[in-house]
């Protein structure tokens, strides 16, 4: 029994194991992780003492005591899971198909529950829906990944499905050389942008460039100069470094 002249604290302190039991019942239904029922218990605690007490201080004996902290935490149970998972909705496709759908849903998916004991569940509440209609929901059901919370060092041997921050970056810098590459090539003679595919894109040397293109060598390496020059005002004109372009090459003619 609770005494009526109990204050808000020898209340809390009187309870207390009480406070833990429920809250442990609460995670446990609402199948939050070791962890999570372990950060929940002390979030429990923190709620029923802070601003001296305050949810303590609103029981007006209308039902015992413990039944009064079930209710306040079993509300606090729902709001955590719901900081911590995010807000759980119905699929447009189980709306679509009643609600009870909506709720076989829930279980298999927010709650994590078998097929076998989330049908079993629903015909406790509706025993005039059957084995073979709760499957045939089942089957129609979006597929939807639910979301597992694990600890720090599980994660630190998880490696990501998407490129670093490096590789992106790398990537992106690469198609900004190999634009602006492509625009000073533009501005060329076609014989001239010719040579420069035959020397570093095909990899000729000038002398096998020569022989295939019937030209002198001598003239060749100068008209090579200048055409490199050419392009190194241009490319270096659109605020890339030509150091940029021969690293992208080299990497690009590497992977290839």
């Amino acid at each position: 029994m609770t005494s009526a002249s109990s204050t808000p604290e020898q209340l809390f302190l009187t309870h207390l194991p009480a406070i833990d039991g429920i809250a442990r019942a609460a995670a446990r239904r609402r199948r939050l992780a070791p962890d999570e029922a372990e950060e929940f218990r002390s979030i429990v605690r923190l709620r029923l003492i802070e601003d001296d007490y305050a949810v303590i201080r609103e029981f007006r004996g209308a039902s015992s005591f413990r039944t009064f902290l079930t209710v306040v935490i079993a509300r606090h149970c729902l709001d955590y899971r719901a900081a911590t998972w995010g807000r759980w909705r119905a699929s447009s496709k189980a709306r679509r198909l009643g609600d009870t759908a909506v709720a076989l849903e829930r279980l298999l998916v927010r709650d994590g529950l078998p097929l076998e004991r989330a049908v079993q569940a629903i015909r406790e509440t509706s025993p005039r829906t059957t084995l073979e209609q709760l499957q045939d929901l089942a089957n129609q059901l979006p597929t939807r990944i639910r979301r597992i919370r694990v600890d720090e060092a599980t994660l630190e041997d998880c490696c990501a499905d998407t490129p670093s921050p490096d590789a992106c970056l790398a990537a992106r810098e690469g198609r900004r050389v190999t634009g602006a590459l492509a625009r000073a090539l533009a501005t060329l003679e076609p014989s001239d942008r010719r040579i420069m595919q035959l020397r570093f894109a095909d990899g000729l040397s000038l002398v096998g460039i020569a022989r295939r293109e019937g030209l002198e060598q001598a003239s060749l390496y100068r008209r090579v100069e200048r055409i490199l020059r050419r392009l190194r005002r241009e490319i270096e004109g659109r605020g890339i470094e030509c150091a940029d372009v021969r690293t992208h090459l080299i990497n690009r003619h590497q992977v290839a």
